[in-house]
C-alpha cells in the first residue's frame, strides 16, 4: 500500500522528482512517481499544500503544478532574480515568494494573481528566506541586509524590523534557516553553527545553542523538539525547551540539505542525491528505506 505522502525534490540539474512511499508487509520502499524538467536553471525551493505544488528557481520563475491532474498549471514571472523561497499559507489561499531581487510577493491561489508585491522588502538587499506563521496572519523574512522583518498578511503592511547584525555580526547576512514552531509561540533561526530561538510574545531570545558543525536545515517535530541536518551529514534530535540533545546519528555521507517531518516519519535528503525515510518514535530513529536520484538535491517538500 502507498503511505499518505509523496516526497518531491528539486535539483541543481533543473529536475523536479517525485517518490511515493510504498509499504509492503512490514517493509518500505521508495518508488519514482514522476520526473519533469520545466525550469531552465537550478531549482532552489519547493512548497506544497492540498493539490498545489510550487517550485522556484534561478531562472527567476515559479512553476505551479496541479498534483491531482499531474499537470503544470502555469508559470509566475513577477521576480527579477533567483527565487529563494516559496511557501503556501496554511489555509492554501495564497502563495508567498521571496527573491534575490529584494522583493516579497503574495499571489492568490487558483487564479494566481499577484495581490501584493513588496518590491524593496529588504531595502534592495536579497531576501534569503521567509517563514509564515501557523495562523497565516503574518510572515517573517530575513535577507542579506541582516535584518529580520515581520509582515502583516491581513492588512498587507510592514509590522516591525530587528537588526541582527549587532548580535550575529556577519552571520546575520547569511541566515537561510527560519522556522515557526507548530503552535506559533516561538521561532528559530540558524547562522552557521549557531541556533537561536525567539519568543513570539517578547521577541526576545529564549534559547541559544552552538553546535560543532554547521546547521543546514531544521524541522520541528513538535512544539519543542526539532531535527537538525548538519553539513557533515549528522542528524540531530534536540529539545529546545530543555536545551538537551535527545539523539545524534550519521544520516548521510555528505551534507544534509533538506529535512521534512510528517507524523512518525522524518525524511532527509543530502546534496549527493540520497533520500532517506526514517521512523522516529520513543526517541529512537530508524531508517526505513532510501533512494538515490543521481542529481544534486537542493530542496524538498511532501505532498
Amino acid at each position: 500500500m502507498t503511505e499518505d505522502f509523496e516526497i518531491i525534490v528539486g535539483t541543481y540539474e533543473q529536475f523536479l522528482l517525485g517518490y511515493k512511499v510504498i509499504k509492503e508487509e512490514k517493509k518500505y520502499r521508495l518508488e519514482r512517481s514522476f520526473a519533469t524538467k520545466d525550469h531552465v536553471a537550478s531549482i532552489r525551493t519547493t512548497s506544497s499544500i492540498k493539490h498545489y505544488l510550487a517550485s522556484g528557481a534561478a531562472d527567476d520563475c515559479i512553476n505551479i503544478y496541479d498534483m491531482k491532474r499531474r499537470t503544470e498549471s502555469g508559470k509566475l514571472m513577477h521576480h527579477n532574480g533567483t527565487v529563494n523561497c516559496v511557501s503556501f499559507t496554511p489555509d492554501a489561499t495564497h502563495l508567498l515568494s521571496c527573491s534575490s531581487d529584494g522583493s516579497i510577493a503574495v499571489v492568490r491561489c487558483g487564479n494566481w494573481q499577484l495581490e501584493k508585491h513588496w518590491t524593496t522588502a529588504h531595502k534592495n538587499s536579497e531576501v534569503n528566506t521567509l517563514a509564515i506563521h501557523p495562523t497565516g496572519k503574518c510572515t517573517l523574512s530575513v535577507g542579506t541586509d541582516g535584518v529580520l522583518h515581520l509582515w502583516n498578511l491581513v492588512n498587507g503592511h510592514h509590522a516591525y524590523a530587528i537588526n541582527l547584525v549587532p548580535r550575529l555580526k556577519l552571520k546575520a547576512k547569511n541566515i537561510t534557516v527560519l522556522q515557526w514552531s507548530p503552535d506559533g509561540e516561538k521561532y528559530l533561526m540558524a547562522a552557521n553553527n549557531q541556533l537561536d530561538v525567539y519568543s513570539r510574545t517578547t521577541a526576545g531570545i529564549c534559547a541559544e545553542v552552538t553546535f560543532d558543525a554547521k546547521i543546514v536545515c531544521v524541522e520541528f517535530i513538535n512544539d519543542n523538539v526539532i531535527v537538525i541536518g548538519h553539513e557533515n551529514g549528522t542528524l540531530r534530535i534536540y529539545d529546545i525547551e530543555e536545551q538537551s540533545e535527545l539523539l545524534e546519528t550519521v544520516g548521510h555521507d555528505t551534507r544534509v540539505k533538506c529535512l521534512k517531518h510528517k507524523g512518525k516519519f522524518i525524511v532527509s535528503a543530502s546534496s549527493s542525491g540520497e533520500v532517506k525515510v526514517w521512523k522516529y518514535v520513543k526517541q529512537k530513529l530508524k531508517m526505513l528505506t532510501k533512494a538515490t536520484c543521481d542529481a544534486r538535491i537542493t530542496c524538498m517538500t511532501l505532498t
